[in-house]
């Protein structure tokens, strides 16, 4: 076992006043991909922000990275992190082309606002050859398909030695044959030395990659597990409140039937 990514530690985070995230403990190894599962208002989103250093937990609550307890600089921390998001999608709202939004990951920003080196341009151009979307790099960001651009936000987290990938129901409003080139190029990308945290609440879209499964249920956990032991009917129907049935083929789960508990 491998020294670990993200720890948390007891961590409470309020947004608005309101508790979202209640005393939660969780920490991810190297090695290892995590899907977080849960309703609607459970605290994904929440969770992943905490990851990513955008929000803090209260006092008491820790959270450190890719094994070390002390402080370091969020900006550190950043280079080895990457996000991909419906929402941030929604609002990647500058005009640019292809290969500039992926430019734009180096500096953290949405659109460029500093003079892009030759050698910044090459690593943004690679990670859309590596994605299998060079042919996106001319192209305007506003007249891509949903798809499309989803894919380049996905090259935007790359352009960094991304060594962990944050999706946060990156699926969320592609068409099925486009959700499941998407998810090829994950499992693709898991296959070399990145390492996931899949957010969703579709159980379709959990990869073979998918070592550990982490349920969320009103801001705590629920049940957390090596996959095998998380996806089956009595859990998710115990977690997701309804009477749920399950199946496991061609290495991956799909839900057979639905019903109230």
């Amino acid at each position: 076992m491998g020294s670990f990514l993200v720890e948390i530690k007891n961590a409470d985070v309020f947004v608005g006043g309101n508790p979202v995230l209640k005393s939660l403990s969780w920490t991810m190894n190297e090695g290892e991909n995590w899907a977080i599962v849960g309703n609607n208002g459970c605290g994904k989103t929440t969770l992943m922000k905490l990851i990513f250093g955008e929000i803090i937990p209260v006092y008491g609550g820790q959270v450190n990275w890719f094994g070390k307890r002390e402080h370091s600089p969020l900006l550190e921390i950043r280079e080895k992190l990457g996000y991909v998001s419906a929402e941030y999608q929604t609002n990647y709202d500058r005009p640019a082309t292809g290969w500039e939004v992926v430019a734009s990951g180096l500096f953290s920003s949405i659109g460029l606002h500093d003079q892009v080196t030759p050698n910044q341009k090459e690593s943004a151009l690679k990670a859309m050859d590596h994605l299998g979307i060079a042919y996106l790099s001319n192209k305007s960001f506003r007249q891509m398909s949903y798809g499309e651009a989803r894919r380049v936000l996905l090259a935007r987290a790359m352009v960094h030695r991304t060594k962990l990938l944050i999706l946060d129901e990156p699926c969320a409003g592609l068409d099925i044959p486009t959700r499941e080139r998407f998810l090829q190029t994950l499992q693709k990308l898991a296959q070399k030395s990145t390492c996931m945290i899949y957010v969703t609440h579709r159980i379709e879209e959990i990869m073979p990659c998918v070592t550990h499964v982490l349920f969320l249920k009103d801001g705590q956990v629920a049940a957390q597990g090596k996959k095998d032991e998380m996806l089956n009917s009595e859990t998710l129907s115990n977690v997701l409140g309804c009477t749920l049935s399950v199946e496991k083929k061609s290495d991956r789960y799909w839900l057979l039937g639905a019903g109230p508990k």
